[in-house]
């Protein structure tokens, strides 16, 4: 792309340096240690690194544009000489956005794009999304939690919502690879940093709100401004021949605040509300089926969802709606392929290897999930429910760690605390933080997350519940300041089935 063209979507910005405007841009990037000749480079101010640091250095390379938001005179100066364009903007975080969407080719622009939001159930609702367009033979493009998927290619996740520049590269590679549709986990970090803006939102999901983050978000009132951000985006405009939608969990607290964010339509959903768009009751567990009547446009409809834990058919529901209402599919196709759904890696996932008592698998982190896991298990657990955790949070929001000490010795027969993701702080403090004075029920503390599976295992008796909770499908531990490759489903497997093949 020729730098006049780039450059021509910025609006409040100042031209140094080279002046030749004709010369070929042929990559743009944020990462200093990614640069290829003739690219135009970004300097951010990141939390642990300013970009700005390294544009002297960068002066040595073949570079053609940088945008940042300071030069020195001497750089100036340098630049000219070097025949590089410099851009100075108030902002690079915004002129990232503008600018990568712009490169790419307004890549969010040509699919219609689905965005979850909320504390928990950002990653099941997009999979759901996923699979029901597949198999109404769609080619899904997601971004999320588990992994960034492009069509049929798998990616590992770096963050559930990439900075500007990688999500709009991503969503490029999904234009040009055949993708019909884009699900996106849209973060509240990711929202307040501005990662998503020039993301062309058309169906805008809220799942709920509960205590998470506070270490950057300070209060629940700043996290909720946050994720009503993705409302606001929405914007009043048709597109696809569609106008944009908004599908609100009508039984969250905080689902004013997301309604009233926007002026797009919004629809929603209950458990407890029969004026919602979409209504459950009459909901049954056996098994790991759960049966529930659907009601939607004054019809009934009864469903077997093959996931446990009554959040997920929640999660069912937006997925439900994004279906029907946005995407324009009958009521009666999206029931009739419910029973084709797959159950979500880490998600309330049953791992059955000939055992005499039950294993789940959950990302259950944050009080709410955790407390919505526990007391599910627990009234259907025939034995002891026995449950391994490690708080997540290592150097973050140590203040949940009281309520999550709490609910684990309010509906646990037995604990086993290890690490999650320590960071940098001491495991023995993390669990002290969350025993405090409990003695209600027997615990351990085995700092090693794969030791600690190994004992709950084989401590396990007939009828019991066995829960890993806080890793799910997370493809990594992060221990000090290294992220360590890590598969919970894979090690709890192993470890089933080394004890029963003796």
């Amino acid at each position: 792309m020729r730098l006049n063209k780039l450059i021509s979507v910025l609006i409040n910005y100042e031209l140094l340096g080279d002046l030749d405007l004709n010369k070929e841009i042929h990559d743009l990037t944020n990462d200093s240690r990614k640069l290829t000749e003739n690219a135009a480079f970004i300097a951010i101010k990141g939390e642990r690194f300013d970009g700005h640091s390294v544009i002297d250095q960068l002066m040595k390379e073949n570079i053609s544009l940088i945008v940042a938001e300071e030069f020195s005179s001497k750089q100036i100066e340098k630049a000219l000489n070097k025949k590089i364009t410099l851009v100075k903007v108030p902002s690079t975080y915004r002129a990232q956005a503008i600018l990568s969407h712009q490169f790419f080719g307004q890549p969010s622009s040509q699919l219609p794009l689905v965005a979850v939001t909320g504390t928990n159930g950002k990653t099941t609702t997009t999979h759901l999304i996923s699979q029901f367009l597949e198999l109404l033979n769609h080619k899904t493009g997601v971004i999320g939690t588990l992994h960034y998927k492009i069509g049929e290619r798998l990616l590992p996740a770096i963050n559930t919502t990439p900075e500007a520049v990688s999500l709009q590269k991503y969503y490029k590679s999904m234009v040009e690879e055949g993708c019909s549709d884009i699900i996106i986990e849209a973060s509240s970090h990711a929202l307040s940093l501005g990662r998503l803006w020039y993301t062309d939102v058309d169906c805008a999901i809220f799942t709920n709100l509960t205590r998470e983050h506070l270490d950057f978000h300070k209060t629940m009132d700043n996290y909720a401004y946050a994720k009503s951000l993705l409302f606001a985006q929405l914007g009043q405009s048709f597109h696809h021949q569609k106008p944009r939608l908004a599908i609100i969990n009508q039984d969250d607290p905080y689902a004013d605040v997301m309604s009233r964010a926007t002026g797009a339509v919004v629809i929603t959903y209950s458990m407890k509300d029969p004026q919602a768009t979409v209504y459950v009751d009459e909901l049954t567990t056996e098994a790991s089926i759960q049966k529930f009547k659907l009601h939607y446009q004054a019809r009934t409809y009864p469903v077997a969802l093959s996931m446990i834990g009554a959040y997920n058919v929640m999660n069912y529901l937006a997925a439900f709606l994004c279906l029907v209402v946005y995407y324009g599919y009958s009521a009666e196709q999206i029931v009739d392929l419910t029973p084709r759904l797959k159950g979500i890696t880490g998600r309330m996932q049953v791992i059955d290897k000939g055992q005499d008592y039950r294993v789940v698998i959950d990302f259950a982190h944050t009080p709410d999930a955790l407390e919505n896991v526990l007391s599910e298990l627990k009234e259907t657990s025939n034995g002891k429910l026995r449950v391994m955790f490690g708080h997540s949070g290592g150097n973050r929001d140590s203040a949940a760690r009281p309520d999550l000490g709490d609910i684990l010795f309010k509906w646990a027969d037995h604990i086993v605390f290890t690490a999650d993701n320590p960071r940098n702080e001491p495991i023995k403090k993390i669990v002290s933080e969350m025993v405090r004075d409990h003695q209600e029920v027997p615990y351990d503390l085995i700092e090693d997350r794969k030791k600690a599976i190994h004992h709950l295992v084989n401590h396990a008796e007939a009828n019991d519940t066995l829960l890993f909770a806080g890793k799910g499908g997370e493809a990594y531990q992060v221990i000090g300041d290294d992220y360590i490759p890590y598969d919970e489903v894979a090690i709890v497997e192993e470890e089933l089935e080394n004890k029963w093949k003796r």
